[in-house]
């Protein structure tokens, strides 16, 4: 980093909880507590040394093994007061996989969000080469349920294909269950522009390398701060997704459409978008989660500009996630899509993700029924709502 260019907001400091903590059906409250307490305050070190924390979570162990209705609304709840107790404002429930399925009902998992707006859940519906149709249906399922209760929840909800555990950031985030640990990504979108702005990268490989110079720079501070703050307190320091997080007022649209000289979605976007994941990949320090370029189309003023204007859909998005760490996040879907065609947009993911075995999501911000069919409605402070492009 240099004079000209503030430091990144940190987007998450996700504390990854043991399996110590989830015992015989029940969650150690007291524990959770502890362990919210912890990372609090080393979100309260990173303020005081100068840098803006946006959120501290928990997340917990994923779920392997068939679990009730009852059992995940009181894992939900002892969660929740895990978290109240601490001070702890959001955590993930889990990260279901196929197994956990079993004896739930997507009505069920739409109860446990809507009833715990602090909590967020995901599906696994791909790992390794193969891909679950049964996981595809049932996410497909929760998303229409979520979408017909509250349709914001659907913001907390995702269906996950080849993330591995202790990813920082939201809805796909799962412990692995071992000794706890703190990851941490950072909203570098911002810190990248400006350094775009400067420098002027000639070409995509210069953009690759502007891409590296800049995160590397950011990781290194953040090491420095976060390792023997972890260290002090009997925690892991798991590492940084090294993904340069959005926001509505921190675009890496733009900063993508400043180095590839193009609007958003014309010819010559891809190979952007794979420029930086290339730079982004690149770092020296190990990575945790998606560790690649994000899209999040409602997240990002750019992005869901283009969305609007019909330069880009869920298929040219997909097909950028063949390149990066896309996948489908914050892709709005009118109130008439069926739940056929949202199984169909997750499975599309769901098969891209299988063929590459790469970490790919799919969160997707499914209208009510009966909402305005011309714009996106969504409540969420993140959120960029828009009008759907005229077909």
């Amino acid at each position: 980093m240099t004079d000209m260019t503030p430091a990144p907001p940190v987007r998450a400091v996700t504390l990854c909880l043991p399996d110590e903590v989830f015992q015989d059906g029940r969650v150690d409250v007291g524990g959770v507590g502890e362990y919210g307490r912890k990372v609090l305050e080393i979100g309260e070190e990173i303020t005081r040394a100068g840098f803006d924390v946006q959120t501290v979570r928990l997340s917990s162990p994923a779920l392997d093994e068939p679990v009730n209705h009852e059992q995940l609304s009181t894992r939900a709840a002892d969660l929740v007061e895990g978290c109240r107790r601490a001070g702890v404002g959001s955590a993930s429930l889990s990260a279901l996989r196929p197994a956990a399925l079993v004896e739930l009902e997507p009505a069920g998992i739409a109860e446990v969000l809507t009833e715990h707006p602090s909590l967020f859940l995901s599906v696994v519906v791909a790992d390794g080469s193969d891909v679950d149709v049964s996981a595809v249906d049932f996410s497909a399922a929760v998303i229409r349920e979520l979408a017909s209760r509250d349709g914001d929840a659907n913001f907390r909800f995702a269906a996950i294909a080849n993330l591995g555990a202790d990813a920082p950031l939201f809805p796909g985030s799962f412990s692995d269950g071992g000794p706890a640990g703190v990851s941490v990504g950072l909203q570098s979108a911002g810190t990248l522009l400006a350094h775009a702005r400067a420098d002027r990268p000639r070409d995509l490989a210069e953009t690759t390398r502007l891409t590296r110079r800049c995160l590397q720079a950011q990781l290194d501070v953040f090491e420095g701060l976060l390792r023997p703050s972890c260290e002090r307190r009997d925690l892991l320091f798991n590492s940084f997704d090294p993904s340069p997080a959005c926001a509505p007022d921190a675009s890496i649209g733009e900063f993508l459409e400043h180095v590839g000289g193009i609007r958003f979605g014309a010819h010559g976007m891809l190979a952007t978008c794979a420029a930086v994941t290339a730079g982004v990949r690149s770092v020296s320090q190990p990575t945790v989660g998606y560790g690649g370029l994000m899209l999040p189309v409602l997240e990002d003023r750019v992005l869901a500009r283009a969305w609007q204007e019909g330069r880009i859909n869920a298929d040219s998005v997909l097909a950028y996630s063949s390149v990066c760490g896309a996948g489908l996040d914050t892709i709005p879907l009118p109130g008439s899509t069926s739940e056929h065609e949202v199984a169909a947009v997750i499975r599309d993911m769901a098969a891209l993700s299988a063929r590459w075995v790469k970490p790919l999501s799919a969160r997707l911000m499914l209208a009510p029924v009966g909402s305005d069919p011309r714009r996106t409605e969504f409540r969420a402070e993140q959120i960029v709502n828009i009008d759907y492009p005229s077909v």
